[in-house]
């Protein structure tokens, strides 16, 4: 790629307590690579301070009238953003974001199309967070036969791909099952994707999955983009 130009989406929902120092050590991380960035937030409806504050540290910030959902959060994203190259990472603090530069270096490097975290996770973690481990394993399980090779961490929201990915592909979801529609267009559509272990700790902020709805949500969109006919 003749000149990267990189463009980090946040959507964010009610995250006024950490998501000022997200969005000022993304910064950081990409000023030392000397890369020409923007931060995107798209302010899902919140009704706290979030906007203030993202506005405060640089970042532009799309405001949703009300709640939409992440899926649809990144979607309008997607569309809004300027750069080349997308990296997406959650507003709640729960990465490192020092390995920005570990999932961005096979996109720059032109080895692929699309950079996924692949969280280190240890038994340390909360119950609530080992729970959610179990149904990504699930989800990863399924999306491996249908990819014909083995994934590990298919819902991590920590990611780096070139902007033309999503640009050709019809996104629908509106909540957490974006990751697997990605995933499985991706795959789908030919692009060369790779996981790279990140670090990962437990939400500063609340978590906004509700396990059951967005579970049911995640496994039933995953079912329906493997089976269904071949298009991005």
């Amino acid at each position: 790629m003749d000149k990267i130009s990189v463009s980090v989406v946040i959507p964010a929902f009610n995250e006024e307590q950490t998501v000022g120092r997200v969005i000022h050590r993304t910064c950081l991380v990409l000023e030392k690579l000397g890369l020409s960035f923007e931060v995107v937030v798209v302010d899902d409806g919140s009704d706290d301070d979030t906007a203030l504050i993202c506005e405060k540290y640089g970042a532009r910030v799309i405001k949703n009238g009300h709640r939409m959902g992440k899926g649809t959060a990144l979607r309008i994203g997607f569309h809004a953003c300027r750069g080349n190259v997308i990296v997406t990472l959650d507003a709640d603090g729960s990465f490192k974001l020092e390995d920005i530069p570990r999932l961005l270096k096979p996109i720059i490097n032109d080895d692929f199309d699309v950079s996924i975290g692949l969280r280190v996770f240890s038994f340390e973690h909360s119950p609530r967070v080992r729970f959610r481990m179990l149904g990504n394993l699930i989800f990863s399980y399924f999306i491996s036969l249908f990819a014909r090779r083995k994934i590990v961490d298919s819902q991590c929201g920590f990611r780096a791909f070139r902007a033309d990915v999503v640009r050709g592909m019809e996104l629908s979801s509106r909540r957490f099952e974006i990751e697997s529609e990605m995933l499985i267009k991706a795959i789908r559509a030919g692009f060369r994707f790779v996981e790279i272990p990140v670090t990962v700790r437990d939400n500063v902020g609340s978590s906004k999955v509700n396990v059951v709805m967005d579970g049911f949500m995640i496994f039933w969109k995953t079912l329906l983009n493997v089976l269904s006919p071949s298009r991005p």
